[in-house]
């Protein structure tokens, strides 16, 4: 949302590492498969790329709740919620239909893309251009929860209680879900973990992050020096260890034995945030770039082009040469050509779809 006074570009280049990580992930998943053995530091941060997921929730929790932070800081009146809802269709489903309308025509599964178009969970049916939509399926649900949410809350009496009560009713549920069954409890239904109810701690943290921001960030005093730098380097080591215990448990298992684990990785995210935000860390140009930037730009196309473009570059060479491809040179090129045909293919999309609907977008006061 790049409307006044809300474009950060802080934020712009955390998307981009999002996304890259997310594309690691991918690129691990499509070229090696299931990782079976100890889990370094670093490769921690592969084998949990899906993390990136969990950085655009709080992301979106964080920049869909500034305009209402703002209103009610200002004591003007509440956002429109037509405006609000225009703008989130022309920002996400012009591209997202272009894609769903591509992998019909691919695959031939009509059916499947029509529920797909209505934003509902497909899973693989679609492989491999259905494989990241569930993520957008869970954004919808966000888009129509927080509106409903934050006028409750803007109106007060009867309505903020009501919407209290729902949290606190959505929290034992989601204890008695993901944490009380323990272990060895499995969740029912695989999806539950993937949807709005799963994954609503990070965005509430984003959400709880933004109004952080707004009170603090107009102090002329910010966090300087070192104080930051370690917070950022104590967060980053903390996601480390948790991506790094959640890629040795496995992923299928971690969503059920240890679905706390994207909770936990949502809080450390939205520290880093926070304190990329408000602070001056020593090092922020590492982060804060004209590439990274690029990458944020360009993330939603990429996010959505990224896994065909794995998947057909890869398995087309892959496929014949079976079990030498791993030890091979193909292995280690194959994903950079693919990045760079992705970063292209993105640039394209971007100019000729997203930027057409997101110059319509930006016109609407929001």
């Amino acid at each position: 949302m790049r409307g006044k006074g809300t474009y950060l570009l802080e934020l712009e280049c955390i998307r981009g590492l999002a996304i890259l990580l997310v594309y690691l992930f991918h690129v691990w998943g499509i070229t090696f498969g299931r990782h079976q053995g100890g889990v370094s530091f670093g490769l921690g941060y592969v084998l949990g790329g899906n993390t990136g997921v969990t950085l655009f929730f709080v992301l979106s929790g964080f920049l869909l709740s500034l305009p209402w932070w703002r209103a009610a800081a200002e004591g003007a009146a509440a956002p429109s919620v037509r405006n609000y809802a225009l703008a989130r269709v022309l920002r996400i489903v012009p591209l997202y239909l272009v894609a769903v309308l591509i992998a019909a025509i691919v695959t031939g599964k009509w059916e499947v893309a029509l529920q797909a178009a209505l934003f509902q969970f497909v899973g693989f049916d679609m492989f491999p251009f259905s494989v990241v939509w569930w993520t957008l399926a869970t954004e919808f649900q966000f888009y129509v929860l927080l509106p409903l949410c934050a006028l409750a809350l803007w109106r007060g009496g009867l309505a903020r209680v009501l919407c209290f009560g729902a949290l606190v009713v959505w929290l034992g549920w989601y204890l008695s879900t993901f944490v009380l069954p323990g272990p060895d409890g499995p969740i029912r239904s695989y999806w539950v973990t993937k949807s709005v109810f799963g994954r609503l701690p990070a965005f509430l943290m984003g959400v709880i992050a933004a109004g952080v921001y707004l009170r603090l960030c107009d102090r002329p005093q910010r966090i300087t020096g070192i104080l930051v730098t370690a917070g950022i380097v104590i967060a980053w080591l903390g996601l480390g260890g948790v991506l790094g215990e959640a890629a040795r448990i496995g992923e299928s298992k971690a969503e059920w034995a240890w679905h706390l684990h994207h909770s936990y990785e949502a809080l450390l995210w939205t520290a880093i945030i926070l304190l990329l935000l408000l602070g001056r860390p020593r090092f922020a140009a590492v982060l804060v770039n004209r590439p990274m930037a690029l990458l944020g730009k360009l993330s939603y196309s990429l996010y959505l082009i990224h896994v065909p473009v794995l998947f057909y570059l890869i398995y087309s060479i892959k496929t014949p040469m079976e079990e030498a491809y791993i030890g091979s040179w193909y292995a280690y090129v194959l994903p950079v050509a693919a990045l760079l045909l992705s970063v292209g293919l993105s640039y394209v999309t971007y100019r000729l779809i997203e930027l057409p609907f997101l110059n319509l977008k930006h016109r609407i006061p929001f």
